[in-house]
């Protein structure tokens, strides 16, 4: 926090500026001709740079003029050199052997122009060379005696800016799958998806990941080599040593050696996590580009695409002259769309294997067309107080037993029909009994008929209606 405070307050001023783009392209255009020589670049030199790089193209930044810019007719480069002293990105040395004034960069502001170079331009190979330092620095750990432990810190800061980098690269797919519902046409979709995701995503970081197999290469002997480390006693015992020689104590060092292995393990650990994550993510997004090219191509031909389409007309706000020019014209065919039922099928219960198997029916003896009429003009026939009083007639202490009374004519066939029909009605006086006494059927000469008991029923059981 103290070299923060060593920041001039109006340094700050270059963000407030609506020209605070122009100004850093001119800050990165400087930095990169200030790294070869010898940090030191003469103010003709820096103006001549800025002047070069926005030759192809009008730049102004006059909305930041003040009392302070007497000369309007300035060149622009000139301003801009100007502005950037002032605001402090850029410092003013005089030579007053050559009587030149020389620009540096001060280091606070070199930060944050690399910030600025990484926004820019983002290095395509950071992943691979991340994983490549961390499985260096331990491995020259490990096999150096008289490294110290500054390699293994170096290590752990190679695997937080590899986990960092991933992290970003996870949370910025967020941004493809919104860019998938903006497109209107499949032509444009395949250019976003060719031209971009793959360019930004596949060919930049996945595949550096998961094509040629960088960090699974390097993963499982950076953990071997971290237990072979834990393990050595005497490569311990030499850190001890090369550092309590430089005034630290035993327990601070193998305190510190311990902190530095975890933090290690749990970064290659994240790393493992996240790849893992955008595994999933990057087949999601290939699934939404998939179903939403789908949509696209089939949008004038099937009658989803078709009713989704109308209903994004309708929901436009155009007015009511659209909705009685669509009523006058749509033609339905499909009786599914009118009703209440759900435009989509729904997923049923899953059902076992014993469910699956058809249960044969047992076919039932079809009825002719003589005996369907005879039914129906039996029922018709008789009422329902000839039939009630053709069982209670006969029965004796509420008790009728087809078998003591035999049945010799059709009448009383017909009669016997209903009255075991008419038995098993709420309304019924009387129920039917049968037991396994009783010898089942009934034969004489004309006809056959059950041997079944009818029974009174109690006033309780029945409540005749009135």
């Amino acid at each position: 926090m103290k070299e923060i405070l060593k920041i001039p307050p109006k340094f700050w001023s270059l963000f407030h500026s609506g020209n605070r783009y122009i100004y850093m392209e001119s800050l990165m255009a400087v930095y990169d001709e200030y790294l070869y020589n010898d940090y030191f670049l003469t103010r003709e030199t820096c103006i001549t740079i800025i002047a070069e790089h926005f030759a192809d193209r009008t730049v102004d930044i006059s909305a930041d003029d003040d009392d302070l810019d007497k000369d309007v007719m300035e060149p622009m480069a000139t301003k801009i050199i100007s502005k950037l002293l002032r605001f402090a990105w850029l410092k003013k040395v005089e030579d007053y052997s050559s009587f030149k004034t020389n620009i540096v960069i001060p280091d606070y502001a070199s930060m944050f122009i690399e910030v600025f170079k990484k926004l820019a331009n983002p290095d395509s190979n950071d992943t691979d060379l991340y994983i490549q330092n961390v499985y260096t620095n331990i491995y020259s750990f490990y096999y150096d005696g008289k490294a110290g432990i500054e390699l293994l810190k170096a290590a752990m800061a190679n695997t937080t800016r590899l986990n960092r980098a991933l992290q970003d690269m996870l949370h910025n797919m967020d941004r493809f799958f919104a860019a998938l519902l903006e497109k209107e046409n499949y032509e444009d979709l395949l250019s976003e998806h060719l031209n971009v995701y793959v360019e930004a995503i596949i060919n930049r970081k996945y595949s550096i990941l998961k094509t040629s197999d960088n960090f699974y290469i390097y993963k499982n002997d950076i953990k071997k080599l971290l237990r072979t480390i834990q393990e050595d006693e005497n490569r311990l015992y030499m850190l001890k040593q090369r550092h309590e020689a430089e005034g630290k104590k035993e327990e601070a060092i193998e305190t510190e050696f311990e902190e530095i292995i975890y933090e290690i393990e749990r970064g290659i650990m994240n790393m493992e996590e996240r790849i893992s994550h955008i595994d999933t993510e990057h087949n999601k997004y290939v699934r939404a580009t998939v179903s939403r090219l789908e949509y696209l191509l089939g949008n004038d031909d099937g009658l989803k695409g078709n009713v989704v389409t109308l209903l994004n007309l309708l929901s436009g706000g155009t007015g009511s002259g659209l909705l009685s020019r669509i009523s006058g014209a749509l033609q339905i065919n499909d009786h599914t769309v009118v009703s209440p039922e759900s435009l989509y099928k729904k997923r049923g219960k899953r059902r076992v294997f014993e469910d699956t198997v058809e249960v044969e029916e047992e076919l039932e003896e079809e009825l002719s067309r003589d005996d369907i009429l005879r039914i129906n003009r039996n029922k018709n026939r008789y009422s329902q107080s000839q039939i009630e009083a053709f069982v209670l007639d006969r029965m004796e202490n509420g008790r009728y037993r087809t078998k003591d009374h035999p049945v010799c004519t059709e009448e009383e066939f017909d009669l016997l029909v209903l009255a075991y029909d008419y038995s098993i009605r709420k309304k019924s006086p009387f129920r039917v009994e049968v037991s396994d006494q009783m010898s089942g059927t009934i034969e004489n000469e004309k006809y056959v008929y059950p041997d079944v008991v009818f029974v009174r029923k109690e006033k309780t059981e029945h409540v005749p209606i009135l």
